[in-house]
Order: structure tokens, then C-alpha cells, then sequence
């Protein structure tokens, strides 16, 4: 398969959620990123460190963030929450294998939404955006071993465990899964 083009990687659809909504990263969400990213309880299970400057958090957002859909990658969703206005995460597809029809997810949320179940229904959210708009059949997903909300998380969205990967950032082994497009729409019907 090959990658989606250009139009279709950057102007994803916009999910509304009810009370948060799924847009794809802005320039001005930097603000918000340091907010979140440069508290160190809610980096120390990812592969970047936490942000020293706001510098750096707009540098993310112009280097990586709105450079994706360059490298073939899908724009990032900015997890949006409406009656606070203010962007408080990501989620997205940060590695793709168009060859192979895989994907990569990653994602973060500001410390304050934790615990709300927000996470559990935006992962559901861009699961069905990998397999219905960017037409994956992998979906694959890690988590720091010490991550217990993250692994709880991915197991309630369906993945199954697929082993241990070395991970160099925190040079140890950590869980990896997967989710395929059979497997998906099998628990989709289950719930009808």
C-alpha cells in the first residue's frame, strides 16, 4: 500500500467527542504542549524528556509535529478539551510501514485529565481512524512497563500482548501489542 497523499495526511477529520475534541496539531498548541510536557511525572514513561523551555515545545510542534505528513506520517491529533479550551494531549500514528499497512501509536495526556477514562475513548477514536481513513490492518502500541494506566488502557481498547522489545531510551525491555483490522471489527460486532 502505498502512503496517503499530502491533502489526505494533513487534513485529517476533526472527531468531536462531546466534551473534548480530536483536531489535528496547531502551531499555537506549543502553550499548552509545555504545560504538559514539561512536568516530569508525566514524561518519565516516554521516549522524550521533559521539556526545560517553552522553546522546545515549539520547536516540537514545528520539527516534528506539523513536518509529519512530509515523511509520510498522518498529523497528530490534539486532544482538545472544549470547556477548559485548552489542548490537553496527543494521540497519534508516529510511525508508519505503509508496505506492511502498520501504524505506530503514541500518546500523552496533561496529569490533571488523568484518571477520567479520556485516554480510553480517544485511543478507541484514532483505533478506528487507523483502520477506516488511513486504511491500516496492524495497529501496534507500547508502554513503559511501570505504566499501569497505559497498560490498562490498551488492554481495555483490545490489543493483545505480543511480547517484550528492547527499547533503548530506557534501556530495558518493554510490553508491545497489536490490534488487526479482523480482530477489531470482530469486537465491534461483539458489542451490537
Amino acid at each position: 500500500m502505498k502512503p496517503l497523499d499530502k491533502e489526505h495526511l494533513t487534513n485529517i477529520p476533526i472527531v468531536d467527542m462531546g466534551d473534548l475534541l480530536l483536531r489535528p496539531v496547531r502551531y499555537e498548541d506549543y502553550k499548552d504542549m509545555y504545560d504538559y510536557g514539561s512536568d516530569t511525572e508525566v514524561t518519565r514513561h516516554l521516549a522524550w524528556n521533559a521539556y526545560q523551555a517553552i522553546d522546545e515545545a515549539k520547536r516540537s510542534v514545528e520539527l516534528v509535529f506539523l513536518k509529519r505528513p512530509e515523511n509520510d506520517i498522518p498529523s497528530a491529533y490534539a486532544i482538545f478539551h472544549k470547556s477548559d479550551h485548552k489542548m490537553i494531549g496527543t494521540c497519534d500514528f508516529f510511525k508508519m510501514e505503509w508496505e506492511k499497512e502498520r501504524g505506530e501509536i503514541g500518546y500523552v495526556l496533561h496529569r490533571n485529565y488523568w484518571g477520567r477514562g479520556y485516554m480510553t475513548r480517544v485511543l478507541g477514536e484514532l483505533i478506528r481512524f487507523g483502520f477506516v481513513y488511513l486504511q491500516l490492518r496492524t495497529i501496534d502500541i507500547r508502554h513503559h512497563p511501570d505504566n499501569i494506566g497505559s497498560r490498562r488502557v490498551i488492554e481495555k481498547c483490545g490489543f493483545r500482548y505480543v511480547g517484550d522489545q528492547y527499547y533503548p531510551r530506557f534501556e530495558q525491555d518493554i510490553p508491545s501489542y497489536e490490534l488487526t483490522k479482523e480482530e477489531y471489527e470482530g469486537r465491534k460486532s461483539k458489542k451490537i
